[in-house]
């Protein structure tokens, strides 16, 4: 098989594990505003979450380190449900503690390396710290998909019009459409190498297409959604066009931030899912591009 048809399959193999979970994804989301799946739909984050750390953290054993992988899984899956009590509110028990529920989770988890890796002193320093920083790195992104999802629905909104699906849909929609965007045009038009230290096959034409992409899909998602009623009454096509600018070049930013990670203990994916590597390659953009739009929402709508 030639070079170039081995490109075409992984680009059909890429274009149709992903499209088909993109529909999936989609359906699911436009139902977690629904009481019955609020549950389900935080479950599913911490998860996720939860399953990119312990993925993460087999790149710290391939240098040797001994992480603290049950502690973070587990705070993981706690900091998201955190997040998610945090948007429930108001709470009648103990109304003070539910809004500091997250810091308190992550406070405890701080404390938690420390507690381990004083009982077993193995390399504590950078134990410790590569530890808590995958933590930071991957559930703290994470979770602000579910403070996204509940932004408006308890917000005081008597109308909430799934806005918080909508714009989990529009941060998926145009972060992913980066990386394929970019991953098609570097593929077939790709020339001139952008980090080859870091990904040998990223190339300055295809982030330019990853780029382009990344806002046309911004600019359609968004007419789309004032065609459907009020969701992105507030969202101007000027700023779709910069935030997905913005998106598009910051997605980029975290698939290189992984693949720096991923350099450095010598593996290709974080994992060995067919035709996406692992779900902390599926997610490494969108680790950089949540808090992003989570701090467009607060500027904008409050």
């Amino acid at each position: 098989m030639s070079k170039k048809q081995r490109k075409a399959k992984d680009l059909t193999q890429r274009t149709l594990i992903n499209g088909s979970s993109a529909v999936l994804i989609a359906i699911f989301i436009f139902f977690a505003e629904v009481s019955a799946f609020r549950w389900l739909f935080t479950a599913a984050v911490a998860s996720i979450a939860a399953t990119a750390i312990w993925e993460y953290d087999q790149l710290l054993k391939k240098k040797a380190l001994t992480p603290a992988t049950i502690l973070s899984m587990v705070t993981a899956v706690f900091y998201v449900f955190a997040i998610f009590f945090k948007t429930q509110a108001p709470y009648t028990f103990l109304p003070a503690l539910w809004p500091h529920l997250p810091e308190i989770v992550l406070g405890l988890a701080f404390f938690g390396c420390f507690v381990q890796f004083t009982m077993v002193p193995n390399s504590p320093l950078l134990n410790i710290s590569t530890s808590f920083f995958g933590i930071v790195y991957i559930a703290v992104p994470l979770g602000l998909f579910v403070r996204v999802i509940y932004f408006f629905t308890f917000g005081g909104m008597e109308d909430p019009q799934l806005q918080g699906s909508w714009w989990i849909v529009y941060l998926l929609a145009v972060t992913k459409s980066a990386d394929v965007g970019g991953y098609f045009i570097g593929s077939y038009f790709g020339k001139r190498k952008l980090a080859h230290k870091l990904s040998p096959n990223k190339t300055l034409e295809g982030a330019l297409g990853g780029l382009l992409a990344a806002i046309l899909i911004s600019l359609f998602i968004c007419f789309l959604g004032k065609k459907v009623g009020d969701v992105f009454e507030s969202f101007s096509y000027i700023q779709a066009l910069w935030l997905g600018a913005l998106i598009g070049v910051v997605g980029q930013v975290g698939d290189l931030a992984e693949s720096l990670l991923k350099r450095d203990a010598k593996v290709k994916d974080s994992n060995s899912i067919p035709g996406v590597g692992g779900i902390l390659d599926m997610v490494d953009s969108l680790l950089f591009t949540a808090p992003l739009l989570y701090i467009f929402l607060r500027v904008v709508y409050t």
